[in-house]
C-alpha cells in the first residue's frame, strides 16, 4: 500500500484556498502526491493531461461546477476516481454525483480523518482494479472469466485451469465446498468453450427423487406416465450442441448412475416410455462437495461412472484459503447489491471489514454475498458499520493459544498434527466432513492424512 500510495496523484479543484491548504495538509504527510487548484476551467486542463488518479471537487463553484468535473473527468478516464465535496444541507446533490459516476462524497464540514479514509478506500479500489486487470490480461482478457472474482494464487490457478479445458469436449468434474462457487466454473468453461451459442442447463440431482430426474435429463413421450399428455423433450435434448451440468451428481441412485453411464458411453437415449433411440452432442460438466473416490470405496458411487466423469478435475478453493480476494469480493457484492435495491452504498468501515476478514466462512463466497445483501437491506447510512453485520460475525474470534502446551517439548510438529486429528475426529465421534470443517481442510486432504497416519 505504501508503494501504491508514491504513484496515486491527486488533484484537489476548489475554488476556496482555505480548503485546498487544508487537504494538502491533510494528505501529503500521508505520502500521497497533492496538486490544488483554485480555477475549476485549469482543472480540467490539468485532467486532460493525464497522470490523475483521484479528482477531489468542490460542487458548488462559480462558472464549472463539480458536477461537469465528474462527467468530464470520467469521460477522458473511466478509471479516475472522483470524490466530490458538499455541504452538510445538501446530501441530494452529493447522490446526484454518484449518478454521474462519482466514487463517495464527504459533506461539509468534515474531520481530516475522515477524508484520510475515503481516500484510502479509493487507494485500496485502485489496487484491487489494477491488480484484477493485470489478471486478467494475463489470462487474455477472456470475457467468459468476467464472473469469478479473485487475484489470489488458488483462484489464478484455477482461471487457468478453466482456459485449458474451455478448448476441449472432455467430461469435467468440479469438487468443492458448497458455496464456493461451483456452478459459475462451470459456466465459465461452457461460455469459454466452441459450444457458447448453445445451451448451458443446469440442474441439482439432489433436488429430485428419481423418476423425476430420469423424466428431467430424458424427457418422455405421451402417455409414458399418468400426467404425460404430450411428449417431451429433456435437459440432454434441449442441449444438444452445448452442455448439462450435473450439481451434486454425488447423491443420484445407484439405478440414475446406470443410467447415466449408459449415456455417457455414446451420447445416447430413449425417452420414457419410448422405443427410438435419441443421439445427442452434449458436454456433461459434474459437480461434487462429497469426496467421490471414498464413495467409490463405501461402494455408494459406481467406480466406472467416476472414471467417465472424471476426466478433467477441477478442485475449486474454499474462501477461507483465498482471504486475499474477501476485499474484492466484499466491493463486488457491494456494487451489485447497492444497485438492486437502489441505495448510494460507497464502501465498507475499516473495521467491519476486519470483521469479515477474520470470520470462518463455512459458507464460503455464497455466505459472504447473503451477509453483504443483509448489510444492505439493514444499514441506514452510505457505509456498512459493524452493526449491520450478524451477530455471529461481530463476536467471532479466532481461539487463543494456550499459554502452557500439554505435550511435551520435544513432539516433532507431525506427532503434533497426528495427535489434533485424532483428538477432532474423537470429539465428533468419528464423522470425517466435520472433523475436516472444524480442522479447516478439505474433506480429501482429511482423507489423505489419515491414510498417511495409518502407515
Amino acid at each position: 500500500m505504501e508503494e501504491m500510495k508514491d504513484r496515486i496523484r491527486i488533484l484537489t479543484i476548489d475554488d476556496e484556498e482555505p480548503m485546498l491548504r487544508v487537504i494538502r495538509r491533510t494528505l501529503e504527510p500521508e505520502g500521497y502526491h497533492v496538486e490544488t487548484c483554485s480555477d475549476a476551467a485549469e482543472g480540467l486542463a490539468i485532467l486532460k493531461k493525464g497522470d490523475v488518479d483521484i479528482v477531489i471537487t468542490d460542487l458548488m463553484m462559480p462558472d464549472i461546477d463539480g458536477f461537469r468535473i465528474t462527467e468530464e473527468a470520467l469521460a477522458y478516464n473511466r478509471e479516475i476516481l472522483v470524490v466530490v465535496i458538499t455541504a452538510f444541507s445538501s446530501i441530494e446533490s452529493a447522490v446526484r454525483a454518484m449518478k454521474l459516476g462519482a466514487y463517495d462524497f464527504i459533506p461539509k464540514p468534515f474531520d481530516p480523518e475522515y477524508l484520510l479514509l475515503v481516500v484510502k478506500k479509493a487507494v485500496e479500489k485502485k489496487r484491487l482494479r489494477t491488480e484484477n486487470i493485470g489478471l486478467r490480461r494475463e489470462l487474455g482478457d477472456r470475457d467468459y472469466l468476467k464472473d469469478i472474482i479473485g487475484i489470489s494464487r488458488p483462484v489464478q490457478h484455477v482461471l487457468r485451469l478453466i482456459e485449458k479445458v474451455s478448448s476441449t469436449d472432455g467430461n469435467v468434474l468440479i469438487i468443492g465446498e458448497s458455496g464456493v462457487g461451483k456452478e459459475l466454473v462451470a459456466r465459465a468453461i461452457h461460455y469459454g468453450s466452441r459450444r457458447r451459442e448453445a445451451p448451458f442447463l443446469p440442474i441439482n440431482c439432489s433436488a429430485l427423487p428419481d423418476n423425476l430426474l430420469e423424466s428431467e435429463l430424458f424427457g418422455y413421450e405421451k402417455g409414458a406416465f399418468t400426467g404425460a399428455v404430450n411428449q417431451k423433450k429433456g435437459l440432454l435434448e434441449s442441449a444438444d450442441g452445448g452442455t448439462i451440468f450435473l450439481d451434486e451428481v454425488g447423491s443420484i441412485s445407484q439405478v440414475m448412475q446406470a443410467k447415466l453411464l449408459r449415456f455417457l458411453q455414446d451420447r445416447s437415449f430413449i425417452r420414457l416410455g419410448g422405443n427410438e433411440m435419441v443421439q445427442v452432442d452434449v458436454r456433461i460438466i459434474s459437480a461434487t462437495n462429497e469426496d467421490l473416490s471414498e464413495s467409490v470405496k463405501n461402494g455408494s458411487f459406481r467406480k466406472d461412472l467416476f472414471y467417465r466423469l472424471n476426466v478433467i478435475p477441477i478442485e475449486v478453493p474454499p474462501l477461507r484459503e483465498r482471504r486475499d480476494d474477501i476485499p474484492l469480493l466484499i466491493r463486488h457484492f457491494i456494487g451489485r447489491y447497492s444497485i438492486k435495491m437502489g441505495k448510494m452504498i460507497n464502501g465498507i468501515s475499516e473495521e467491519a471489514e476486519e470483521m469479515l476478514l477474520r470470520y470462518r466462512w463455512d459458507g464460503n463466497v455464497r455466505e459472504l454475498e447473503n451477509v453483504i445483501e443483509r448489510a444492505i437491506t439493514l444499514t441506514d447510512g452510505n457505509m456498512i458499520l459493524p452493526r449491520d453485520l450478524p451477530e455471529e460475525i461481530r463476536s467471532y474470534q479466532e481461539r487463543p493459544l494456550c499459554n502452557e502446551s500439554p505435550y511435551p517439548d520435544d513432539i516433532t510438529l507431525l506427532e503434533l498434527e497426528r495427535l489434533h486429528i485424532r483428538k477432532i475426529l474423537e470429539r465428533t465421534g468419528g464423522n470425517k466432513s466435520r472433523a475436516a470443517r472444524i480442522l479447516g481442510i478439505d474433506y480429501s486432504t482429511l482423507l489423505r492424512k489419515l491414510k498417511a497416519m495409518d502407515h
